[in-house]
């Protein structure tokens, strides 16, 4: 029982004077503290404490001051009341929260599996996808592994802009762009990047498919906004 009422908020010393008066039903503040094994001028602070939280109450009786327990439903009573106050504030709270607390969520994947659920992820936004970076390694590991997503991505209705270096793989795969729903625009040869950055949403992922692949997603809204002027810059630089 002790921890339960520790956890209530209650501390050491009010649990052992509350529940020796428990037991006691009412009494003296000398009894009280014989009870409680605590000092009699410390039992008069606690038992004060305990009023204040609505679980004790004293009565005169020839002249003396006896305390008494509150009846154990009121603990209801309290956390109702508890709730109640909580509740008033959590809309502050949460506002709050969401303007000061927007932490990136930041998972790892590695392999064909990996990039499976790298590739679901970026169906299930249902947004455009801006990609830049060097595609012709993505397009080749695609066609081995997974030839069917772009397929399906045209099939949802998601549409693509793609920043790539210029290379006759890029050329190829852009005579199907009307199809796919895909727009392409490319840089020079000696821009080449060494990875693939895809923003969608609020989300980020940067592809790695050096020798395995290697993909992070990153979820926080600046940084995908961040990212975003970073394509609009390749994109306004780069030509069809």
């Amino acid at each position: 029982m002790e921890p339960e009422l520790k956890s209530l908020g209650l501390t050491d010393k009010e649990i052992k004077v509350y529940l020796a008066l428990l037991n006691l039903g009412i009494a003296l503040v000398n009894d009280i503290a014989k009870k409680a094994g605590t000092y009699r001028t410390y039992t008069y602070e606690v038992l004060k404490s305990l009023k204040e939280k609505g679980l004790v109450s004293h009565v005169i009786k020839s002249g003396k001051q006896y305390y008494e327990v509150a009846p154990p439903e009121k603990w209801q009573s309290i956390l109702k009341e508890k709730e109640q106050k909580f509740n008033k504030i959590l809309p502050e709270l949460k506002k709050i929260y969401s303007i000061t607390v927007e932490k990136p969520r930041t998972e790892v994947y590695e392999g064909k599996e990996g990039l499976k659920t790298v590739l679901d992820d970026m169906l299930k936004t249902k947004k455009t996808i801006y990609v830049y970076g060097n595609t012709k390694k993505m397009w080749q590991y695609l066609q081995t592994n997974f030839p069917q997503f772009i397929l399906k991505r045209s099939s949802l209705g998601i549409k693509t802009k793609i920043v790539d270096v210029r290379s006759k793989e890029a050329e190829k795969i852009n005579t199907k762009s009307k199809v796919e729903l895909r727009e392409m625009r490319f840089l020079p040869k000696q821009y080449e990047f060494s990875m693939t950055t895809n923003i969608y949403g609020n989300k980020v992922a940067m592809l790695s498919f050096q020798d395995e692949f290697v993909g992070i997603i990153i979820e926080n809204k600046s940084i995908a906004e961040s990212q975003k002027v970073v394509f609009d810059f390749l994109w306004s630089s780069a030509k069809p």
